[in-house]
């Protein structure tokens, strides 16, 4: 049943960018010129320290701006309404925890590639592959991790970041099929903003955010831990 469930996700999050199209796409430019202004700028610069604060200047607010993103697709995601300054508040609010998520991943990112890299260096054969093939798996685990990790926080009544780590982990765990469809559709539209350029600048993220978000509640209504986040309008 939840298979169907991840189905109509897809198509639930396709049907939110078309009937909130102008102010998702809006927010949408904001969130890529914000990280990639100062990316691009790095390009054209022969000063090495601003080079390098551009550069962190730009690494810094990708995940800043990403926050601001899926705050505003959770509001679409429950049925309402939002306006540009909801991104604002999203950023605000969220500002410091999209610093330590971005240092978060970078760390565990890291750390699977370094024992990946040792085990792999001195374990050799069929345990070799093994080994090999935990670290990669538990970096892929980790990866769809990130997919729940943002409408989990929000939705968490006190934004705690590794409660919504733990129950992004559980959410996957209760349901892995689920996940896998989620995880295939997200990686359509990712590799549809690599390839068409105007799908990142105008679309992307927000069809990404937007399916996060409409998973991870569709997931908890279904699991009974949440209500409707759609309740049916009642009749005049």
């Amino acid at each position: 049943m939840l298979i169907q469930e991840a189905m109509s996700v897809f198509w639930q999050s396709l049907r939110d960018t078309w009937e909130e199209l102008l102010p998702l796409t809006v927010v949408n430019i904001a969130w890529f010129l914000s990280w990639a202004l100062p990316l691009f700028a790095v390009v054209s610069l022969a000063v090495p320290v601003l080079t390098v604060l551009l550069l962190l200047l730009g690494v810094f607010l990708f995940p800043m701006s990403t926050a601001g993103i899926y705050y505003v697709t959770h509001r679409v995601a429950r049925g309402k309404t939002f306006h540009f300054a909801d991104f604002i508040d999203g950023v605000r609010l969220y500002w410091w925890r999209a610093i330590l998520w971005l240092l978060a991943n970078i760390l565990v990112i890291w750390l699977i590639f370094v024992n990946l890299w040792f085990y792999s260096s001195r374990v050799q054969g069929v345990w070799g592959l093994v080994i090999g093939g935990f670290w990669l798996a538990l970096m892929f685990f980790w990866i769809v991790m990130q997919l729940y990790f943002w409408p989990m926080l929000i939705q968490l009544e006190e934004p705690r970041m590794l409660m919504a780590w733990r129950n992004s982990a559980l959410l996957i765990l209760v349901n892995p099929f689920y996940a896998f469809f989620f995880v295939s559709f997200t990686a359509l539209i990712a590799v549809l903003s690599g390839v068409v350029a105007i799908v990142l600048i105008f679309a992307g993220m927000t069809i990404i955010a937007l399916l996060g978000n409409n998973a991870v509640l569709i997931l908890l209504h279904k699991l009974g831990k949440i209500d409707d986040p759609r309740p049916p309008t009642p009749p005049v």
